[in-house]
């Protein structure tokens, strides 16, 4: 009698499952540009980029491995959304790249749990400027710079892109200027996002330049010491609701404009 459920329970689920598991065309490793539209994905690591030129494209690395060459050290990107609009990337793992993973001047892109073992700036989009905004969606990316060979200005960088989403993601053992910036990127919208283990220096978790009306709800920043970082630069008219912030000597909650249960603690213990 246990059976019938059992089964019923395995249909659903499988029915579920089959949108994410969706796949069109796998990807030849060989192939670097995506030039039409579709859902793609890969089916073994790689060491040649991908540039997606199209709109309305999905690829789905399903967790394979995306490592810069060192005989091509003139290919920077990773992955590389150009030119179009509707793109959701997910579940890419890239190693080793300049610039892990670049958005230019493409509207309402999705990265949707990517990891990026950088060497570099990890994120940097440039959008639009359109005043109905890119629709950008950074989610349950994670970022380690624990094997950098060099420094970054910042890991996530979003300069003219209006109303972007961050939500859900991780930056750890960043060394730079900022480990988030924003530039031109009004009402941008931070959600549940950790930046831990940074620049125990003079950077900063989260700068904004000209982005307005930003707003961080439950963020987490932690140094492993308090001694000169800052946690928000800019943020003169943001919502700032229940982040906490640990070994960050300035926090910068004073100018937020509406302010409520931050949390901000020195421990030098």
């Amino acid at each position: 009698m246990r059976l019938l459920p059992l089964a019923a329970f395995a249909a659903a689920a499988s029915l579920f499952a089959a949108p994410a598991l969706a796949c069109d065309t796998v990807l030849p490793p060989e192939q670097r540009d995506i030039d039409a539209p579709g859902k793609y994905c890969l089916a073994a690591n790689r060491e040649n980029p991908i540039r997606i030129n199209a709109s309305d494209v999905e690829l789905d690395c399903r967790g394979r491995t995306l490592t810069h060459r060192d005989d091509e050290p003139w290919v920077n990107e990773g992955v590389h959304l150009r030119g179009g609009s509707r793109a959701v990337v997910r579940n890419c793992r890239l190693v080793g790249w300049t610039l892990s993973m670049v958005v230019d001047q493409y509207t309402d892109a999705q990265l949707l749990n990517n990891t990026v073992l950088a060497n570099g700036p990890a994120i940097s989009v440039h959008g639009t400027d359109r005043a109905g905004g890119d629709g950008l969606k950074l989610t349950g990316n994670r970022i380690f710079y624990y094997d950098a060979r060099e420094g970054s200005e910042w890991a996530i960088a979003l300069n003219h892109s209006p109303a972007p989403a961050l939500t859900n993601n991780l930056v750890a053992g960043f060394r730079g200027y900022a480990a988030i910036m924003l530039n031109r990127a009004a009402d941008a919208q931070l959600t549940g996002n950790q930046l831990l283990d940074l620049n125990e220096g003079g950077a900063a978790a989260v700068r904004m330049e000209q982005s307005p009306r930003a707003r961080l709800v439950h963020n987490t920043v932690m140094l492993r010491r308090g001694v000169s970082a800052k946690g928000l630069v800019g943020a003169s008219d943001a919502t700032c609701i229940e982040n906490v912030f640990v070994n960050v000597v300035d926090s910068g909650f004073e100018l937020c404009s509406v302010r409520r249960h931050n949390v901000d603690q020195i421990n030098n213990d």
